[in-house]
Order: C-alpha cells, then sequence, then structure tokens
C-alpha cells in the first residue's frame, strides 16, 4: 500500500489535531451562576472534546476549566452528540495569573476541586 491516506477515514477539518485525554474539567457559564462537572476526552490548543455530566444543557457559550493544566477557556459549542460536544476555544486564561475581578469566579471554581 503506497498511499498513506485510508479512503474509509474522513477528513480531518480541525486546523489542529487533537490529543486523547482523560481530564476532569468543570463547565460555568458567564458570572459563574452555573456551573457542572465534565470529563475531557480529547484536547488541543484550539478546541476540545468533552463530557458534560448526565443531564447537563451546554449553552452555546461558556467556560471550560482544564483542573490539571490551571486554564481556563473561553469556549463555544460546536457540535452536540449523544453525551459529547465539539467546542472551540476563542480565548485561553491562565488561572494562576487571574486579575480581572468579572473572572474570579473561574479561580474560585478552579480550587474547589484542585484542593478538594
Amino acid at each position: 500500500m503506497h498511499d498513506k491516506e485510508n479512503p474509509a477515514r474522513p477528513a480531518e477539518r480541525r486546523p489542529q489535531s487533537r490529543k486523547r485525554v482523560l481530564l476532569t474539567g468543570i463547565i460555568a457559564t458567564a458570572g459563574g451562576e452555573r456551573s457542572f462537572d465534565c470529563t475531557i476526552r480529547d484536547l488541543s490548543q484550539t478546541g476540545a472534546r468533552i463530557a458534560p455530566a448526565k443531564g447537563a444543557q451546554l449553552p452555546a457559550e461558556f467556560y471550560l476549566i482544564n483542573i490539571r493544566d490551571r486554564v481556563a477557556y473561553d469556549a463555544r459549542l460546536v457540535r452536540s452528540e449523544g453525551s459529547e460536544a465539539g467546542i472551540i476555544f476563542q480565548k485561553t486564561i491562565a488561572l494562576s495569573g487571574l486579575s480581572d475581578p468579572s473572572l474570579a469566579f473561574l479561580k474560585r471554581l478552579w480550587l474547589s476541586k484542585a484542593t478538594g
């Protein structure tokens, strides 16, 4: 087989490949009024595949907190299929140096899981 491409496999449409992971995350609405747990299954610099907590309704835009990496992503839902969703990141926020008081809820949520 000289052809590296597999015709049975759909073309990759993402600008960057995602790495398979199994990480704990928190989804939070703007302002932190609502939050719930999720599992991050695939991750790249530009997006992720997540599995929200059972019964959770994902808004069109939200924050995803990556507990392990101490970052939050300003995220947008691009697809929802069964128990998983595909999202893209609009901005990455380092929680360790967070100085914006309007985003302080992100650090509080992260700390509640990181130390609990």
